[in-house]
């Protein structure tokens, strides 16, 4: 029932906390250009995503959940981020200040523990796998943020899909933060959901993307013997994970900056290629539902078994690739 009563306390805050946010982001001044041709719409409901979380945290605590010292980490770290983002929603900071912020509030985190713990891998190797990791998310999750509830809903599957892992290990800690993240952007969806009334900037997308990152290496998959089951964190956050790589050699082939966001992401080809902004919105929910199971069978299953989903999704995006990357945008 904990996890119950922390998804509602999340949920509850976040509904009322993201007016508030619009708000604030209305006395100082503080928009991003519709992706509707609307207007421009407030960007800071990250704040409220976050206070949201925080909160329901916090409650954890009195119901004393034993959350430990990492939970502290985690929240000074996610401080860090939260900073940043809205820094960068007022400011438009530049990609490395960005960078190196994040690497700051990565060894931080670091520091607290969070770490893979791959047994065939020496420490080190596990330090710069979780670094790469946890940096590389963070910014596909930023990058990913593009279409209205695109990100809220894919951070709300892919959450619930490590909760359901989380759970199967009796891993309280990662359950609870993913009961909090889930709640705070269901919420938010309520605002966010086309036509959108608020954006979560930076603010939200970096959040939401640093925090996955984290959980999903601080979550056991596997016993040393199925060491396929290592790749079900990739799988479970592919579809960013595939959309950011794609945009990073579409954006190099043409000698394109890699972090301006422009229209050659995988849901902007969809509507490009005729499909409505909701129908487009649809169908990445649909595709990160279809990579839920995967991970999910390959945590589960043996070695052989595992090779062979992972080979079905690496057939399923290889064509994908294809098919929109013909795709002609701006």
């Amino acid at each position: 029932m904990i996890y119950v009563v922390i998804f509602f306390i999340a949920f509850v805050l976040s509904l009322f906390f993201l007016p508030i946010t619009m708000k604030i982001s209305k006395k100082y001044n503080i928009f991003s250009k519709s992706r509707d041709n609307t207007g421009a719409k407030p960007c800071l409901g990250g704040i409220g995503i976050f206070a949201a979380f925080l909160l329901a945290i916090l409650a954890a605590w009195l119901f004393r959940v034993p959350l430990g010292s990492k939970a502290l980490g985690l929240l000074l770290a996610s401080g860090i981020i939260i900073s940043l983002g809205i820094i960068d929603d007022a400011k438009d900071l530049m990609p490395l200040l960005k960078i190196a912020v994040e690497f700051f509030a990565i060894a931080l985190l670091l520091s607290f523990g969070f770490i893979t713990k791959i047994a065939v891998l020496p420490v080190w190797v596990n330090f710069f796998i979780s670094l790469v990791w946890i940096l590389f998310i963070t910014n596909a999750f930023n990058l990913l943020d593009i279409l209205d509830g695109l990100t809220s809903g894919l951070v709300v599957i892919i959450s619930f899909t490590l909760f359901v892992i989380s759970l199967i290990n009796r891993d309280v800690f990662s359950s609870i933060i993913l009961m909090a993240l889930i709640g705070s952007h269901i919420g938010f969806l309520r605002y966010n959901y086309p036509p959108a009334k608020v954006y979560m900037g930076d603010t939200g997308s970096l959040f939401s993307g640093f925090l996955l990152a984290v959980i999903a290496i601080n979550i056991s998959y596997a016993p040393i013997e199925r060491p396929i089951a290592l790749v079900t964190p990739i799988l479970a956050m592919s579809l960013p994970i595939y959309d950011t790589l794609f945009l990073i050699i579409v954006r190099m082939k043409k000698h394109r900056p890699i972090f301006k966001k422009t229209e050659d992401h995988l849901a902007l080809r969809l509507i490009t290629m005729g499909c409505s902004p909701s129908k487009s919105l649809w169908i990445m929910y649909m595709l990160s539902i279809f990579l839920a199971f995967a991970s999910l069978v390959v945590m589960l299953s043996s070695n052989l078994k595992g090779i062979a989903v992972i080979a079905v999704v690496s057939a399923a995006f290889i064509f994908i690739g294809k098919k929109v990357g013909v795709v002609k945008v701006k």
